[in-house]
C-alpha cells in the first residue's frame, strides 16, 4: 500500500475527521461520500437493499423500497419518508427524503465494481445549506454503520460529543454554517443547569447581524440573560449565543431552543432585506426535533 493510500485509509477510519465533501452546485448543494470495499458488488448491494440489513445501519423501511412507490423510514429517534425514484438492481438506488421539518432532499447510492471489490458512492442533494454540516456528520456515522454491517459486525457506538465535533469539523473545512443549537453541560457537576449554545455564520457585517438577531429575538421574546457575541473572520460574521437555563424541564428547554432556532432563521431573512414570516407549524416541528435530541 502506498503512503498516499495508507493516509487516505487512516482518514477513512478516523471517526473525528470528515471523510465526505460538500460541494456547491448551480442549483443547490451536494454532500458526497465514496467508500471502497473489499467485498463483491453483489454483497454491498444486498446490505444496501435487504430490509433486514437496512434496519441495522439505517432504520426500518416500510414497505420495502420499490420503484415508484412511497416509503416511510423509522430511525428510532426520528423518521423520514419519500418516494423511490430509481432502483436498478445491483447498481443504483435514488430516493426523495422528506424529514420531520418538511425539508426535502434527494439521496442516491451507486454500487460499482472497483479494484477487485466494490465502490459505494453516496450523494445527497438539497436546495439550501441548512442542516448541511449536521447532515454531513450524521451520514458519516450512518456510513460507518453500513461498513460494520457489511463486515458482519454490529454498528459501532458513538462517544459523547463526537457528532458535534465532527459537525464543527465539516463547518470549518467547507465553510458551512452550523445550524442546530445544543446544550453544554460544562463539567457535569451541576445537573440542574446547562448552557444553551447556538452558532451561526452570516455573510454580513457584525453590527447588521446583531441588529437582525435583536429584532428577530425580540419578536419571540428571547434574549433575557443571553450572552450574544458576533465576530468577523474573512468577511464572514460569526454569531455565538450562550444562555444559562434550568435543565430539569425537557419540554421547556426544547421550546426555548426551537424559538432561538426560528429567530436565527428569521435574522438570516432580514439580512437579505426581506421580511421573515415564521409559522407555528415549523416552530412545533423544531420543538419536536430538539426534544428528541435532548
Amino acid at each position: 500500500m502506498s503512503e498516499a493510500s495508507s493516509s487516505n485509509h487512516s482518514r477513512q477510519d478516523d471517526p473525528s475527521v470528515p471523510t465526505g465533501r460538500i460541494e456547491k452546485l448551480t442549483d443547490g448543494w451536494a454532500l458526497a461520500f465514496d467508500k471502497q470495499f473489499d467485498y463483491p458488488a453483489a454483497h454491498i448491494w444486498d446490505v444496501l437493499i435487504n430490509p433486514r440489513k437496512v434496519e441495522q445501519w439505517l432504520g426500518t423501511v416500510t414497505p420495502d423500497w420499490e420503484l415508484g412507490k412511497e416509503y416511510t423510514l423509522d430511525m428510532g429517534g426520528g423518521s423520514a419518508s419519500g418516494t423511490v425514484l430509481q432502483l436498478t438492481p445491483r447498481s443504483s438506488l435514488q430516493i426523495t427524503w422528506d424529514d420531520d421539518l418538511g425539508e426535502e432532499s434527494v439521496l442516491e447510492w451507486q454500487v460499482l465494481d472497483s479494484d477487485g471489490g466494490a465502490l459505494l458512492q453516496f450523494r445527497s442533494r438539497t436546495d439550501t445549506p441548512d442542516f448541511l454540516a449536521e447532515g454531513s456528520a450524521g451520514w458519516q456515522g450512518i456510513l460507518r454503520a453500513f461498513a460494520a454491517v457489511a463486515a458482519g459486525n454490529p454498528p459501532p457506538g458513538e462517544p459523547p460529543g463526537q457528532w458535534r465535533a465532527l459537525r464543527d469539523a465539516y463547518s470549518r473545512e467547507f465553510g458551512i454554517s452550523p445550524t442546530m443549537g445544543y446544550l453544554d453541560a460544562g463539567d457535569g457537576q451541576n445537573t440542574e443547569q446547562a448552557t444553551l449554545v447556538f452558532e451561526r455564520w452570516y455573510d454580513a457585517a457584525a453590527e447588521d447581524i446583531s441588529a437582525a438577531v435583536e429584532s428577530s429575538g425580540g419578536n419571540l421574546r428571547l434574549g433575557d440573560g443571553a450572552e450574544i457575541t458576533v465576530t468577523e473572520e474573512d468577511g464572514v460574521g460569526k454569531l455565538r449565543i450562550r444562555q444559562r437555563i434550568e435543565a430539569g424541564n425537557q419540554q421547556d428547554t426544547a421550546a426555548l431552543m426551537a424559538a432561538w432556532h426560528l429567530a436565527l432563521d428569521s435574522a438570516a431573512v432580514r439580512l437579505l432585506g426581506e421580511t421573515p414570516h415564521p409559522n407555528s407549524h415549523r416552530l412545533r416541528a423544531l420543538e419536536a426535533l430538539y426534544s428528541s435530541n435532548l
